[in-house]
């Protein structure tokens, strides 16, 4: 008979080896990508002067959202929190149907690929902007199936080398601000600032997929909640350095609506506005891609624990401590749709309502593990009163169904097909294996119920569900 020492589950098998500088890595990496650069200019058109401001708002809703998910990260840090927050605290399927739903923004990853080969074809129209986008896939795959170790250092250097892009660009810009045509704070009043604000918050959030790395962190309870807060006000200290000369260089009627290259190019010596494309720009886009490779499979691993998909799909590499099959996956759904031309861009937009979801369902976990883990919360090094957390948790909710709101707005008769098909497959999806499901964890319960009172609260946590704190 085994015993709760012997690995019991795929994600057993996955490697400690992520630490602060590489969580915060991936963090920035998570929050950085193309939004820095093509919704600037569309700020600075509702906002004029006023997009640093906005900026400010941006990073501090992103910073609100993310306390309660942080609080929760820290207090019960799991591989692929997506899934196992509410799947232990409120019920399996929800999890299973919130992994389910957020899965379906994968398709991005053809969105970055294809985005850094418009780049790169930009600078030399010899470079085919598929190919490049199924070479990024291929490489970021590669160096994911090498362990978590490989691709957060990368991550690392990919971080320093697009800090340094866009500061190059703050730094230029800031000498070349004229002060006496600098645009009018606010033209179009408050309305527009809130919601440029809201408008800038998707190229400000983000740092909520480190939280799916619990079980490969070697300080989860420290490392997340600095990681998540940490990373989001670093990014936004670095986005006002750059929206400043990016609004008062030239007249606003040549940056309204356009993209940072705009102003580069007036700013940067040919060498270094291709050192900002390429290091600045394009590895934005890029490293989002390598940090979603990293953490994008964790929520589909921990399902395949519990028995809603095959357990073979889950399976993990002991060699390099990563999931494979998985992988594989996500490898294939991000270069298909690049390679048959399809347009993602529906599933992007819809992927974007679906991370506001999540924040509701996260919020609604991290208030239900003060009452089904209270002993595990207790112990939390990032934990919260509860009137505070209370008020920020109606806050968060708040902020996210404003966003909701917004991208809903924008959506058409495709978005609502693509969301129902997929949604009507997870739904039966669930209705086939919860049965199956039922079994696995009654058969475990009692094996894993240890662990949600033992002595290291933030270790390997894998509380018996149903089980009270």
């Amino acid at each position: 008979m085994s015993t709760p020492t012997e690995p019991q589950l795929n994600q057993d098998n996955l490697k400690r080896t992520i630490g602060l500088p590489g969580a915060i890595g991936i963090s920035v990496n998570q929050i950085i990508g193309g939004g820095i650069v093509s919704l600037t200019g569309v700020a600075i058109a509702m906002t004029g002067g006023g997009v640093s401001i906005a900026y400010v708002l941006a990073a501090l809703a992103v910073i609100i959202t993310s306390v309660p998910y942080a609080s929760l990260a820290a207090a019960y840090p799991v591989a692929g929190g997506v899934y196992t927050w509410p799947a232990r605290l409120l019920h399996p399927s929800i999890g299973f149907l919130l992994a389910w739903l957020t899965s379906l923004g994968k398709g991005s990853l053809s969105l970055y690929g294809l985005a850094a080969g418009q780049y790169m074809h930009a600078i030399n129209p010899w470079f085919n902007e598929v190919w490049v986008a199924v070479t990024l896939v291929s490489i970021f795959f590669l160096s994911n199936i090498a362990g978590a170790i490989i691709s957060s250092r990368l991550g690392v250097v990919l971080m320093i080398v697009m800090i340094i892009g866009f500061l190059t660009f703050g730094f230029f810009g800031m000498a070349e601000v004229n002060w006496d045509i600098y645009p009018e704070m606010l033209p179009n009043g408050m309305i527009e600032l809130f919601s440029a604000a809201a408008l800038l918050s998707f190229a400000t959030a983000g740092a909520y997929g480190v939280g799916e790395l619990g079980r490969e962190m070697k300080n989860p309870g420290r490392d997340i909640p600095l990681a998540m807060i940490g990373g989001t006000g670093l990014v936004g200290i670095i986005y006002v350095i750059v929206a400043i000369p990016a609004a008062g260089v030239l007249p606003i009627v040549e940056v309204a609506g356009q993209p940072l290259s705009t102003v580069a190019k007036e700013v940067l010596p040919t060498g270094l506005w291709l050192f900002f494309i390429l290091g600045g720009a394009m590895i934005a886009i890029i490293s989002t891609m390598n940090a979603e490779l990293l953490w994008g499979t964790k929520s589909l691993l921990a399902a395949s624990d519990d028995g809603w998909i095959p357990s073979g799909l889950g399976r993990v590499n002991r060699r390099f401590g990563t999931p494979h099959w998985l992988l594989c996956i996500l490898y294939f759904i991000g270069i298909v749709p690049a390679l048959a031309g399809v347009d993602v861009s529906v599933i992007g937009t819809a992927s974007s309502v679906f991370v506001q979801i999540m924040f509701f369902v996260v919020v609604a976990a991290s208030i239900a593990i003060r009452f089904r883990m209270p002993r595990v919360y207790a112990t939390s090094p990032f934990r919260l009163s509860a009137p505070v957390h209370y008020t920020i948790a109606v806050v968060a909710v708040l902020i996210a169904a404003y966003q909701a709101y917004l991208l809903i707005l924008d959506f058409d008769a495709r978005v609502w097909i693509a969301c129902a098909v997929w949604m009507a497959a997870g739904g039966l999806i669930a209705i086939v294996r919860w049965p199956r499901v039922k079994r696995i964890l009654a058969a475990r319960g009692d094996l894993r119920a240890a662990d949600s009172h033992g002595p290291e609260p933030h270790g390997d946590i894998v509380p018996q569900v149903g089980a009270r704190g």
